[in-house]
């Protein structure tokens, strides 16, 4: 879990870094190895305790039925 995060979080400085920079061959190097930070980042298991979005338990969905009066 911890990776995930770390890494984004890497990329996302190194694509802060080449905005502030004049070198545009320096911005583009930044913006390359962020790019391979985030492609390794993809080839990685997910972790085991995260639900992906939009998926819930069934339980969240349950809704009790009404009985009639």
């Amino acid at each position: 879990m911890f990776k995930h995060y770390f890494a984004r979080q890497a990329a996302a400085v190194l694509l802060k870094m080449a905005k502030t920079t004049s070198d545009p061959q320096f911005a583009a190097a930044l913006v390359e190895r962020a790019a391979d930070i985030k492609d390794r980042v993809q080839e990685l298991p997910p972790p085991p305790d995260t639900v992906m979005a939009g998926e819930h338990s069934d339980e969240a969905q349950t809704v009790p039925a009404s009985r009639p009066a």
